[in-house]
This record gives C-alpha cells, sequence and structure tokens, in this order.
C-alpha cells in the first residue's frame, strides 16, 4: 500500500514540473492559407508585356511561405542583317516568401520574394518565311523577384496586392543576341489572394 502512495505521489510531483515540448510553430498565433492568381507587368525591348501565373502559401503570423508559377513570356526582334525574326518564350517557377505586417488594418504594407528556375526557348526563323527555322536553343535559367507594396483587405477571404518589382535573370549563356538583361526588368505585379488568413473569421 505504501509502495503504490509513494508512486502515485511521485507521478503527481513529476506532472507538477512537466511542460510542453517546444514546437516550430508554438508561437504562431495567426495560422491561415490561401492561393490565387498573378499578374506580371514588365518591360521587353520598349514593350510592357504581361503574363499570368499563380501560387498559393501557409500563413504564420506576419510571414507567408508557399510556391508560384508564372506562365510564358514571349516576345521577339527582328534582326536585318541576318534576316531573321528571333523569338524567347520562358516561364518559371519555385518558393514564394512574404511578409504582411499590420494586416488587421484595411491597407497596409505587402513585400514578398519569388526565386524559382525555368527555362529560355529560342527560335530563329526566315523573316521573309516564319515557317523556315533557322535554329532553336533551349537555356536554364534562375529567376530572383523581390516586390513591395500595399495590400487592401476586400473581405475576410480576399486581399488584393499591389505591388512594384524587380525580375533578375541569370542564365542565358548560349541565346543568340540576348543577354540577361534582356529578361531582367523592373515591372509591376497584381495579385489576388483567396483564402483564409487567420483572422476573426476564420479563427
Amino acid at each position: 500500500m505504501k509502495s503504490r502512495l509513494v508512486f502515485f505521489l511521485l507521478l503527481a510531483s513529476a506532472s507538477l514540473f512537466a511542460q510542453d515540448d517546444q514546437t516550430l510553430f508554438s508561437d504562431v498565433n495567426r495560422i491561415g492559407g490561401w492561393g490565387g492568381p498573378i499578374f506580371e507587368y514588365s518591360n521587353f525591348d520598349d514593350d510592357v508585356e504581361v503574363t499570368t501565373g499563380g501560387g498559393g502559401a501557409l500563413v504564420l503570423d506576419d510571414f507567408y511561405l508557399g510556391g508560384y508559377g508564372l506562365g510564358k513570356y514571349s516576345f521577339s526582334k527582328t534582326n536585318t542583317g541576318d534576316n531573321l525574326k528571333e523569338s524567347v518564350r520562358f516561364g518559371h517557377g519555385g518558393f514564394w516568401l512574404g511578409y504582411t505586417p499590420l494586416q488587421r488594418k484595411v491597407i497596409h504594407p505587402y513585400a514578398s520574394v519569388r526565386f524559382g528556375w525555368g527555362a529560355a526557348k529560342y527560335k530563329a526563323a526566315n523573316l521573309d518565311d516564319p515557317d523556315d527555322i533557322k535554329d532553336e536553343i533551349k537555356d536554364n535559367i534562375f529567376v530572383l523577384n523581390p516586390e513591395f507594396g500595399l495590400e487592401l483587405n476586400v473581405f475576410s477571404f480576399f486581399r488584393i496586392a499591389a505591388t512594384g518589382s524587380y525580375r533578375l535573370v541569370n542564365g542565358i549563356d548560349d541565346l543568340p543576341n540576348f543577354s540577361d538583361d534582356d529578361f531582367s526588368s523592373f515591372g509591376g505585379t497584381l495579385t489576388l489572394r483567396f483564402g483564409g488568413f487567420g483572422n476573426a473569421s476564420w479563427d
């Protein structure tokens, strides 16, 4: 009988000093998730081009982490010296990290960085006969795209972010008459985000 009493006293005292293990997200107060389309506007050879894509992320307090993909840009140059029309298509995708402080304000700061990988495909065709393909080459690329701007809380489940951005492209080595500078550009991005952001309506 005494041994059982001692056992239960030891068990009770141990429970008084026991603490929960710390975990990676133990101090996170806001958890949510979202997804939506991306519209990116940027400059190629003095022309503004637009491409669309999408992404999604997990919300952890004022930060989020997820992934994205952007569709094919397409632009061309006329090379009259060689009687060629040179065109390039490229796209990329990868990771997406963001920071959105003051989220309970209707309008608040928004910043993110996308970094990923993709491919640029080059094609040279006869200027007088587009079906006469002279050359086709592919380069693998790395893309880093930071952006800063403002986000608007439209509804508890819908937000719009408008940002200025810069796309830095590296890896254009084999495409004739093109370089990294032709793909790197300042631009603007519009992001529509749908989901639960850990606000009152989703807690």
